[in-house]
């Protein structure tokens, strides 16, 4: 575990003993002893900022960990769902995911998704010009000729997505880099993906990200 991550870890426990001491003093008195998941609810600004935040939200955060302002709702619930099930097998869920998720209620799922999907997503980070341009081509057009449907076909013409579809725009180059990798070696499930990303070469994968980087 890096050094990076051990500070994550450390924090992420304090922080839920914080959580919960608060929950418990505002639970009424025959149920304190216990942590009320609408006590968490109501204080789910604080979760989300002070515990997602902490690799989520830059400069706190780390450049390989999703932009998740704005992120859509559905596809918030799918992942932490995802990761509560051990189902996505990259390094950085089994390292962190899995186990911040298996403390998660559905109703704190909903929750998380609910309040992140409504805030401002972070603006987009201009890049090399001459390989934003190569990615639009690639976003609006295709894979590697016709070999690959266009990624506007699914996630929007403004890379925004839509409902299980993830938002790209404005997705951290590094990051996306990585889940195209992730995708394409299947230690994620994404039926659609898998086959789309074989067909994109290293180049074609880079310029895609320093695209959606920049919107």
């Amino acid at each position: 575990m890096s050094v990076h991550d051990q500070q994550a870890s450390a924090k992420v426990a304090a922080f839920v003993t914080s959580m919960c001491l608060t929950a418990l003093c505002l639970v009424p008195g025959p149920a304190r002893g216990q942590v009320s998941e609408e006590v968490l609810k109501r204080h789910i600004s604080s979760y989300a900022n002070e515990l997602c935040g902490l690799c989520h939200d830059l400069p706190r955060g780390d450049e390989r960990a999703p932009r998740i302002a704005g992120q859509q709702r559905a596809y918030i619930e799918a992942q932490l769902n995802a990761f509560r099930r051990a189902s996505r097998l990259e390094p950085e869920a089994s390292d962190c995911m899995w186990g911040l998720s298996s403390a998660l209620s559905d109703g704190l799922v909903e929750a998380l998704a609910a309040y992140l999907s409504a805030q401002t997503p972070r603006p987009g980070v201009a890049g090399d010009p001459v390989q934003i341009q190569a990615g639009r081509e690639l976003f609006h057009r295709s894979g590697r000729g016709n070999a690959a449907p266009a990624c506007a076909h699914c996630h929007g013409e403004n890379a925004v997505g839509s409902n299980a579809t993830p938002r790209l725009a404005g997705q951290l180059a590094p990051y996306l880099i990585r889940q195209m990798q992730v995708i394409r070696f299947k230690f994620r499930e994404s039926r659609y993906m898998h086959g789309i990303v074989q067909d994109l070469s290293d180049a074609d994968v880079v310029a895609l990200a320093a695209y959606l980087q920049s919107l």
